[in-house]
């Protein structure tokens, strides 16, 4: 990545450099979908339906984000994102998860911010021109999710195990990522602007034991679509309709967990240049 990165600032172009940087911070508004399931040893973990199974109806993202053009013609960009999965239902049979019995009734999620946080680098260049001031950028980067997955329920008294959380981001790797990027100017104040980024990693040695080899394969992929409108010199607000899919697999001969997570929904982030 940083390899990457340089080589981004070595071709970027022979324009002179921006010196400015932008930040912007937004909060988004999701409807999560997909499953997790989680095995310890020879306890198969129940499949969970994250929206339906664990009542989560709503996913809520705090993202921060910061950029700055190395050129005319590339740019350097960095992202932050934390999200909370709260919710609860009702389960009229034992739910196993991480070699733990939960017994029948309620049933939580307790995935809060401080559990579910991702970080993202990229270098962005510019590939051509087109219609009366549209753009079209291409990136290369890579993605970090950290993901501490957490349910709530009450403990059967014969439960082997006790512990009712799953720690994906113990086996977590950078997940290589291309993307590619459109900003087409509306008005001289509005711009649509849409962004499509995709990431894999096939299955790969995580490099870390549990009960021997843990092998790792993971998915990333991020849809937007948004209107940006400048308020001012320095300050300029954007709208948006997002799609994110986040999957995650791990085995091992002690483990076997597996993570679907797709969400969808809107979005409002406040930019600043200085």
């Amino acid at each position: 990545m940083l390899l990457l990165i340089a080589l981004g600032w070595l071709v970027g172009g022979s324009a002179q450099a921006a010196d400015s940087w932008h930040v912007a911070l937004g909060g988004e508004y999701g409807v999560p979908d997909g499953w997790v399931q989680v095995r310890e040893n020879a306890i198969q973990g129940t499949r969970l339906d994250i929206h339906h199974g664990l009542g989560v109806q709503h996913m809520q993202t705090l993202r921060l984000q910061a950029w700055r053009p190395l050129s005319d013609v590339s740019e350097l960009h960095f992202g932050f994102a934390t999200s909370n999965l709260d919710g609860h239902a009702t389960t009229g049979a034992p739910v196993y998860f991480n070699g733990t019995t939960v017994a029948p009734g309620r049933l939580a999620a307790v995935t809060h911010f401080q559990d579910f946080i991702a970080f993202d680098a990229s270098w962005w260049r510019h590939l051509c021109d087109f219609g009366d001031g549209g753009s079209l950028w291409g990136s290369v980067g890579a993605t970090y999710v950290m993901l501490n997955f957490r349910v709530a329920g009450t403990v059967a008294a014969d439960s082997v195990g006790r512990e009712l959380k799953e720690d994906f981001y113990v086996q977590e790797l950078p997940v290589p990522t291309l993307g590619l990027h459109l900003r087409y100017p509306l008005t001289t104040a509005l711009k649509l602007t849409a962004d499509i980024s995709a990431g894999r990693l096939p299955w790969v040695d995580s490099l870390r034991t549990e009960g021997g080899q843990v092998r790792l394969a993971q998915t990333d992929e991020e849809e937007t679509l948004g209107l940006e409108y400048q308020l001012s010199q320095h300050w300029q607000m954007t709208a948006y309709a997002f799609h994110r899919y986040f999957g995650q697999d791990e085995r091992s001969r002690e483990d076997g967990n597996v993570i679907r997570l797709a969400s969808h929904g809107v979005g409002v982030a406040v930019d600043y240049q200085f």
